[in-house]
């Protein structure tokens, strides 16, 4: 294929002589590039066409700039040199930091077949731990000619990961061996997840060995915030805050062995073991707790939600205080009424909370003798309850789509606005509910159809909340 780079034109052919440090030297060339730079316009243009779907940038990469001819055959990209080539988009955010605008898909889950290997002998491992990564950066309102190639680097999972790694699949394939392929959640797992793939509207359901259900296609993927750090790690020179993890042990192991000698104990006493002597009490700190759990991990005063294994993980950390009275439901963020009417549930925010989200839950209980460290323990939501989520979040989307969404503003006697909507109320699904937050005035936002509406989140009950602690 004719290349030019510099100014400089020359063809690159993929070949058996090649060495890999060439094959990733001339990958590294790419950098800064854009995707109108990779190969003649001609045959640019002719496998990029007018879409950026990532396939067909992974296949303008592939045969204009690396020389290897398009196919399906289930060999490796550069098949001589067992490497897979993968090309995956990044975002510029708000805050101009960067993250991953999706999943890294690996293979496809062979229900009949893939439960039969151990990690380090599957098809997946061969896939995973040798790849070509050509990151690019997706924008808005741009032809995918334009878009900028920001790094090129070749991937093996790093050794401090693995273990965690090995345990994700083996929680993957527990599942398909106990015939419940089909209850398979991206949030079972901290690293590596089973992402549904497909065309979806029912085309996507398939036979699994264990049991009758048949469960959705679905994919080994690293997940998107297991992509963001990788990305981050590799391009950036600044790398957040890290929990000492020994290489031996998976995330979750870790975090069983670093609670287990205060599980039982009130503050004062996890103080006393610590020699920790915070300036503020809990009565006079809102953060007390957290600040006392980043001590116990070995990571003073550190926003636990900003620990590099934790947003690799896309975990979530909340400290939960159980008390007599005045217990909480727990909330997420303002629900996007624009976002529900175009997107499907698998695609959004909600899903990404509830399916795609661990959470790790440290538990203290208020007693007449002191607060005490009860327990800690990863959550993530049940099939079950997921699916009552997506029941609620697809009836909205209906109420939307039909312009059935009613707004009715009353004032009380003291002359106040009480606005009331035919929203789901609670009770509508189990352990879910839709209400507004707080009750601070002007917290507006707008539906679709331009109305002016009260700003409502979505809520886990705090009876199931407590129930599953």
């Amino acid at each position: 294929m004719l290349i030019s780079l510099q100014g400089v034109l020359y063809i690159f052919t993929y070949k058996k002589d090649l060495t890999e440090d060439e094959i990733i030297a001339h990958g590294r060339n790419l950098e800064g590039k854009t995707l109108k730079d990779i190969g003649e316009e001609v045959s640019v243009n002719h496998w990029l066409g007018k879409t950026a779907n990532k396939g067909a940038i992974g296949n303008a990469i592939q045969v204009c700039y690396f020389g290897i001819p398009a196919n399906s055959i289930k060999e490796a990209d550069f098949n001589f040199h067992h490497l897979e080539l993968k090309v995956t988009p990044i975002k510029k955010n708000k805050n101009n930091t960067y993250s991953s605008k999706e999943r890294l898909v690996l293979s496809i889950i062979n229900y009949q077949m893939d439960w039969q290997y151990d990690f380090e002998i599957s098809p997946l491992y061969n896939k995973s731990n040798q790849m070509l990564l050509v990151f690019y950066l997706h924008e808005q309102n741009k032809e995918a000619k334009d878009y900028k190639i920001l790094k090129v680097e070749k991937f093996k999972i790093p050794v401090e990961d693995l273990p965690t790694i090995i345990e994700d699949y083996q929680i993957i394939i527990d599942k398909i061996k106990a015939g419940k392929a089909h209850q398979i959640s991206e949030s079972d797992t901290t690293y590596l997840a089973a992402s549904t793939k497909g065309a979806g509207k029912g085309k996507d359901w398939r036979i699994q060995p264990f049991s009758k259900d048949r469960a959705k296609q679905r994919a080994f993927s690293f997940k998107g915030s297991y992509m963001t750090s990788y990305f981050n790690s590799v391009y950036n020179t600044e790398h957040l805050e890290k929990i000492p993890v020994p290489k031996q042990l998976s995330l979750p192991d870790y975090l069983n062995q670093a609670f287990a000698p205060y599980i039982g104990l009130d503050i004062k006493q996890i103080e006393e073991r610590l020699n920790y002597h915070p300036r503020k009490e809990l009565s006079e700190d809102k953060s007390y707790l957290q600040r006392l759990v980043s001590q116990i991990l070995g990571i003073p005063n550190t926003n636990l939600n900003n620990i590099e294994q934790f947003q690799k993980a896309n975990i979530k950390f909340k400290t939960i205080r159980l008390r007599e009275k005045n217990n909480q439901d727990m909330s997420f963020p303002n629900i996007n009424f624009h976002e529900i009417l175009k997107i499907n549930f698998e695609d959004s925010t909600w899903y990404e909370w509830l399916a795609e989200t661990k959470y790790l839950f440290v538990v203290f209980e208020d007693t007449p003798s002191g607060t005490f460290l009860k327990k800690q323990l990863f959550w993530n939501l049940p099939y079950e309850q997921l699916q009552e989520l997506e029941k609620l979040y697809n009836h909205i989307k209906e109420q939307l789509q039909e312009g059935a969404i009613e707004v009715n503003i009353i004032k009380n006697n003291s002359g106040k606005e009480i606005w009331k909507n035919n929203l789901p109320k609670k009770g509508f699904v189990p352990n879910f509910q839709i209400r507004p937050k707080g009750n601070k005035e002007s917290k507006f936002t707008t539906l679709p159809d331009g109305r002016k509406f009260k700003k409502m989140c979505l809520f886990l009950n705090k009876e199931y909340l407590h129930k599953t602690i």
